[in-house]
């Protein structure tokens, strides 16, 4: 969840007259498998998103897009570093 948390929901919900409202929030933080380059490169967060190459391409000079896939690429390979993910389950009646 970007820009918002679960309380912005609720609030949200509840203002646009739902009533019985229920959220139930997962958050999870877990090593991430080791994944070939090309597979996590090539991949979005989701489809209204440029893949990695694509932001990378988009926000970084050649220069630094060789020094960052450098440093970045073993890390993604080894499946090194944390997964953080927030998941919001809200259901109301109206």
């Amino acid at each position: 969840m970007l820009d918002f948390d679960e309380r912005d929901l609720l609030s949200w919900v509840e203002q646009t007259g739902f009533v019985e409202i229920h959220l139930e929030l997962q958050c999870t933080i877990t090593p991430p498998p080791p994944v070939a380059w090309e597979v996590w490169i090539n991949s979005a967060g989701n489809p209204l998103i440029p893949t990695q190459a694509e932001a990378m391409q988009q926000a970084l000079t050649p220069a630094e897009v060789e020094e960052f896939t450098a440093h970045l690429r073993p890390l993604v390979e080894q499946g090194q570093g944390m997964r953080h993910s927030a998941l919001a389950y809200l259901w109301a009646r109206r």
